[in-house]
């Protein structure tokens, strides 16, 4: 679900910028001429690249995130496991004591 909803800002930010984009071109284009045009389409291509690098940049930090909240997942779920095998060992040693006494009564029983 996050990575949806980042995938859908993406999405909306390009499409945002797109859009912009077009309409000044055509504002541009029909007001100022030829030379007008040109100058949106070389601040377009320069916006674009910008937004195309921010965009890598943003991928990349929001993988690293899903990865390190991946890595402190993992590290609790394995201390969990190991306070799992602590109480198994804990109990583990309360019935090997009660065997023990079980076989005292029945040693002194058999005598």
């Amino acid at each position: 679900m996050k990575q949806d909803r980042w995938q859908l800002y993406l999405k909306a930010l390009w499409g945002a910028v797109i859009a912009l984009l077009v309409i000044s071109g055509l504002i541009a284009g029909l007001l100022g001429g030829s030379n007008s045009l040109n100058a949106v389409l070389a601040g377009s291509f320069v916006v674009i690249i910008n937004l195309g690098v921010l965009t890598l940049l943003f991928i990349i930090v929001v993988r690293i995130k899903e990865w390190i909240e991946g890595q402190v997942a993992n590290v609790a779920e394995q201390k969990d496991a190991g306070a799992e095998l602590q109480m198994l060992r804990q109990s583990l040693e309360r019935i090997e004591a009660k065997v023990d006494r079980i076989e005292k009564v029945l040693d002194g029983i058999s005598e």
